[in-house]
């Protein structure tokens, strides 16, 4: 078994801020999972699947979820930006 910020509390302020972190990760995770409804083109479409493997794959450390909020995650946020155009276009059609 872990350790458990029960047992020791000064873990309790590090494990809550990697939780908080995860939770961005999965964010991304359910929204790249959500543009698959969208009719990207190729290279957005394998963008998005990239983007979904590396983070459903990866084995996050403490570290790299510090860094996640302005590396990766602003990366996705940028490609999010761009797909931004289908979703203003599916918008438009189902009117």
């Amino acid at each position: 078994m872990g350790q458990s910020w029960r047992t020791d509390p000064k873990l309790m302020r590090p494990m809550m801020e990697a939780f908080s972190a995860m939770r961005e990760v999965h964010k991304r995770i359910d929204v790249l999972r959500a543009a698959e409804t969208f009719e990207l083109k190729t290279q957005d479409n394998q963008t998005r699947l990239d983007f979904l493997t590396q983070l459903e794959r990866h084995r996050w450390t403490a570290s790299e979820l510090n860094e996640f909020e302005v590396g990766l995650a602003l990366e996705i946020d940028i490609f999010f930006h761009t797909i931004g155009k289908y979703l203003a276009i599916s918008r438009f059609v189902e009117q």
